[in-house]
């Protein structure tokens, strides 16, 4: 018995498919990307649609499908938009290995769709010849159906087999690129994370990601590395909800306990600020550029476009530009969420993350809305206001002692009258909002806000909040307008600093060590207790102190208390070293892998999955 070849497509009438790649800029250019297909829940989705087409939300609203323009445009994030068809029929140009399953799978090239019906409507003749009810298919394979000027279709039976071809009009062009093979639909494929988003619960919390140095120079003539790196983020944060949340459910089946509802859905957003606040025509950058030296130009643009963020942001004009910026794409992005999602405003969540520069970006954001915050709701009684003589003020902070029928305020010196404070920024004029919204929590990842907060002077002024105060407590001065903060770096990473001794009474030693990072009730790796166990062995030979010694010592017995941002009580965390790793050697990739670390995710999976599943629906204009 013939049977057909490449015929994925059993139906009567063939399903579209709808894929996309990126689209070129320039229309004249020939793009040489791979097509993929849509996931299967949008094709649905969109193949529901009649004509005229609508736009359609798609990759669970990150996306929206404009069919009839066919291009598919990016919702939250400052990606360039992408080419879209629909097609029934595809050109085999190659075969490879697929990335999911290992087997060998087809590279296609998808008809355009007025040559899929065309085609469809050969295939769908030959299948009636070839049946009991018709006349025999061998009329059928003499005839050819001619595409264009340059190709034409055949059926051919070969072996037994029968099998539709694309073959070139021309007889050389035949000769060295033979035939193609057709095939009816796409087949069997896999998109990456959508068999486990549609396992999640809808979308209940957005972190906002704020990046840090260097962005210039990673996405140098490519597309963002940062809105890549939230890509993969998400997806590997996915996989490891859906195989804790599986591990749940055979909990519960063995306590015979029923199952626990599925997590919701977390978006991590990027909050790109470095491409809206530098120009390539301004001043600054034509005068940076003439004082390059024209030598070893591959580390002068490292040191330009990495070192150089840092060093501007301490310039009180670039810092405002940098926050207004960063303030107004929050703004923004939030506004697109609660418009694709209208529930969302009512459940969901929104919290921060800020890498590298970006932490620091994030404390001064939240700096500045505690000090718009007139009744400060600091649960200490010590509120922060704004000095009335200090526009000019130093870096080295003082504190003037006020009286206050509301309580003791304080008012540093190196705090000004546009926000700015000894541990928030010193502004040129104060911005014009602040934060929509108090984060659920706030992360730091390789974080030098220690270093800037040294430089502003702020543990001065954290001593004289907690000197005034009547408990002097081993606490924080005072809190961030934020539910929980987390401080998280690689001891390996050379840009990390920690915040914990500038809540310290200076003059303060032996520190308490940071935590290191654990699943919520968890614990450390075996290799590292025995690195705990060895250097506690070590500590106490070497702890011996003189009598001499007027520096004060925490007291290991005191009940450490960081609540910095709400109910978190410490605030420094590092990451497991690995059971063999070399400190130096790990410094060339730590700063640049925390979106990529396992313990990190499994951290935020348990900080964003404190609660139980809503319902947020899906809208479009």
């Amino acid at each position: 018995m013939v049977t057909w070849e490449a015929i994925e497509d059993l139906g009567v009438l063939p399903t579209r498919v709808w894929l996309s790649r990126p689209k070129l800029e320039d229309e004249n250019a020939v793009n040489q990307e791979k097509w993929e297909p849509l996931r299967k829940g949008d094709c649905f989705t969109l193949n529901k649609q009649t004509k005229p087409y609508h736009p359609v939300l798609i990759e669970n609203g990150r996306a929206t499908a404009d069919a009839e323009n066919g291009i598919i445009s990016a919702n939250f994030v400052a990606r360039s938009p992408r080419e879209m068809v629909s097609c029934t029929w595809f050109v085999v140009k190659e075969e490879r290995n697929d990335k999911h399953t290992s087997d060998i799978k087809p590279l296609l090239e998808p008809m355009p769709i007025e040559h899929s019906e065309r085609v469809e409507n050969l295939y769908q003749r030959a299948i009636y010849a070839a049946s009991t009810y018709g006349d025999g298919i061998e009329p059928i394979l003499k005839e050819t159906l001619g595409l264009d000027d340059k190709y034409y279709i055949q059926v051919r039976q070969e072996r037994s087999h029968y099998v539709m071809r694309k073959i070139p009009q021309n007889v050389i062009s035949r000769s060295l690129q033979g035939s193609f093979k057709l095939q009816r639909g796409y087949g069997s494929y896999i998109s990456e994370g959508e068999q486990e988003e549609d396992m999640l619960g809808p979308l209940n919390h957005v972190v906002f990601v704020v990046h840090g140095i260097g962005e210039a120079w990673f996405s140098k003539d490519k597309a963002s590395s940062m809105v890549e790196q939230m890509d993969q983020l998400r997806l590997s944060f996915q996989k490891r909800q859906i195989a804790d949340w599986k591990q749940k459910c055979e909990a519960a089946k063995k306590k015979l306990q029923p199952p626990p509802d599925p997590p919701n859905r977390v978006e991590f957003l990027p909050i790109l600020w470095y491409h809206k606040v530098h120009n390539k025509s301004s001043a600054m950058t034509k005068s940076l550029m003439s004082v390059t030296l024209n030598t070893i130009p591959a580390l002068r643009s490292i040191a330009n476009d990495v070192v150089l963020d840092v060093l501007l942001y301490m310039t009180p004009n670039y810092c405002h530009a940098v926050l207004n910026s960063v303030t107004d794409e929050i703004f923004s992005v939030k506004g697109k969420i609660e418009k694709t999602f209208p529930n969302f405003s009512k459940k969901g969540k929104f919290s921060l993350i800020g890498h590298s520069l970006g932490s620091v970006i994030c404390w001064d954001l939240l700096s500045l809305k505690k000090n718009s915050m007139r009744d400060g709701d600091n649960e200490h009684g010590v509120h922060i206001v704004a000095s009335k003589t200090a526009s000019n003020a130093s870096n080295i902070a003082f504190i003037e002692e006020t009286s206050s029928d509301e309580g003791e305020t304080f008012c540093a010196n190196a705090v000004n009258e546009n926000g700015g404070g000894a541990w928030g920024p010193l502004l040129p004029k104060a911005l014009e909002r602040v934060l929509p919204f108090e984060p659920d929590f706030t992360m730091f990842m390789g974080s030098p806000i220690g270093l800037f907060l040294s430089l502003r002077g702020a543990h001065a002024v954290f001593d004289a909040i907690r000197d005034a105060h009547s408990q002097k407590p081993l606490i924080s001065p005072f809190t961030l307008p934020t539910g929980a903060v987390y401080n998280i770096f690689s001891p390996s990473d050379p840009v990390a600093y920690r915040l914990e001794p500038l809540l310290l009474k200076y003059g303060t030693k032996n520190f308490p060590d940071p935590l290191y990072l654990t699943r919520l009730g968890g614990g450390v790796r075996g290799h590292v207790k025995v690195m705990q166990y060895v250097d506690g062995v070590i500590g106490r030979l070497w702890s011996k102190k003189s009598v001499n010694d007027k520096e004060e010592a925490v007291d290991e017995n005191a009940s450490l208390n960081f609540p910095l941002g709400g109910h978190t009580t410490r605030l420094d965390y590092q990451l497991q070293p690995g059971f063999i790793e070399n400190e130096y050697l790990s410094a060339v990739k730590a700063h640049s892998t925390y979106f990529q670390n396992t313990d990190i995710i499994d951290f935020v999976i348990d900080v964003t999955g404190r609660e139980g599943r809503i319902v947020i629906d899906l809208t479009i204009d």
